[in-house]
């Protein structure tokens, strides 16, 4: 399509946005913008910078799971922030399926809509679109909402950490529900009801309590999204580690997973910056080089595994993390687990290449970590 006559096409789409009585009015009310996966149309240049800041985000959260297809779709998600009076649908937003599986996501734009509404939305309206274009016309009909759910909380809370307090209470005040009916909803058929919004993110916190990394959880999202029930693979990756125990129950592992979590006492977070402090304090060996150590940085620490100085610190510092753990920020958990892990492997595995797979998830948490609270101190100073 020629720029010029994209162009029109946008500022007619903006047109039909307008109320009747605003047409008349400075074209200045007009305001679009052509991002890297968006169109996005509005009355306020403002919110549709925001909405295209904020969707962008959401789009590279998911991108950041989703590796099984592929996300070089021919047509930008076209995106309309709606007056109220522009709005012919229920709901706080609609997703429409046009030609050759092009998406178009209406929201009514108002201020009564929620931060974390905005966030699930985007999430359901690029999963759609990856369904379609990778698994086939109609393929989003069947995409699990549990997968949805969990991408858009996790973009939410990846921006509000704190929040994960909210989600917690409703939990431990509405009841943990069963996973296996959960799983088994898609989304032309299940109920979009608050419980349901937010189920996906508990899903995706108990496999990563489990010890799932983020390439493992993307091949269950994957699947959930091509419509697979993946009940029968979460019973495969719960199963006894050694032959001759009892077989685990989904759902047993499910509340007893939870329970345990729910049961803790998470009333309050440290902020970012407190936890990314902590963990650099946790990551400095400048004392242990002047009193003698020859470490260089956190690679070198296989090296230096036997020397008794070190481990001393490596020991101590596992300790540390354990007990802090639960007043980590959400946004800093993975980071703090992984170099958790990372001294326990240094302190007790046999091989070097379980040293170097530890360093590596730690290193991979760490730049996700630090990416996202750069992205969040530029939303949440656009906002």
């Amino acid at each position: 399509m020629k720029p010029l006559f994209r162009k029109r096409l946008l500022v007619s789409s903006i047109v039909a946005l307008l109320p009747l009585a605003g047409i008349g009015q400075s074209s200045s009310r007009l305001a679009a913008v052509e991002g890297h996966y968006f169109e996005i149309v509005g009355t306020d240049q403002r919110s549709v910078s925001f909405a295209n800041a904020l969707g962008s985000h959401v789009v590279e959260l998911c991108a950041g799971y989703l590796q099984a297809g592929s996300h070089a779709f021919p047509q930008r998600i076209f995106v309309a922030l709606r007056p109220d009076d522009r709005v012919d649908f229920e709901g706080d937003y609609r997703i429409r399926i046009g030609d050759r599986g092009a998406v178009t996501l209406d929201f009514r734009w108002e201020a009564s809509l929620s931060f974390e509404t905005v966030c699930r939305a985007f999430a359901e309206a690029y999963v759609v679109r990856y369904s379609n274009f990778n698994y086939g016309p109609e393929a989003n009909e069947r995409v699990r909402v549990w997968a949805v759910s969990a991408l858009g909380a996790q973009s939410y809370l990846s921006l509000r950490p704190a929040q994960q307090v909210q989600y917690i209470q409703q939990v431990r005040d509405s009841g943990l529900p069963a996973v296996s009916p959960l799983l088994e909803l898609d989304l032309s058929t299940a109920d979009q009801s608050q419980i349901a919004s937010r189920f996906g993110y508990w899903v995706l916190f108990a496999l990563r309590e489990r010890g799932l990394n983020r390439s493992d959880l993307g091949v269950l999202l994957d699947q959930a999204i091509a419509g697979m029930n993946v009940a029968e693979t979460l019973e495969t990756i719960i199963a006894p580690a050694a032959p001759g125990q009892p077989a685990v129950d989904l759902e047993a592992w499910w509340l007893s997973q939870m329970d345990t979590f729910l049961s803790l006492d998470y009333d309050q977070y440290e902020t970012m910056d407190v936890s990314r402090d902590w963990i650099d304090e946790l990551t400095d060996f400048d004392i242990y080089r002047a009193e003698g150590g020859e470490l260089g940085n956190l690679r070198t620490l296989w090296t230096h595994r036997n020397d008794a100085a070190l481990r001393s610190v490596l020991s101590a510092r596992s300790e540390i993390i354990r007990f802090r753990l639960e007043r980590v920020n959400p946004a800093y958990f993975n980071a703090a687990r992984s170099l958790g892990a990372l001294y326990e492997t240094t302190l007790e595995a046999g091989q070097a290449h379980e040293f170097i797979h530890a360093f590596a998830s730690y290193l991979s948490d760490s730049e996700d970590t630090k990416r996202l609270h750069e992205k969040t101190h530029a939303l949440l100073d656009a906002e």
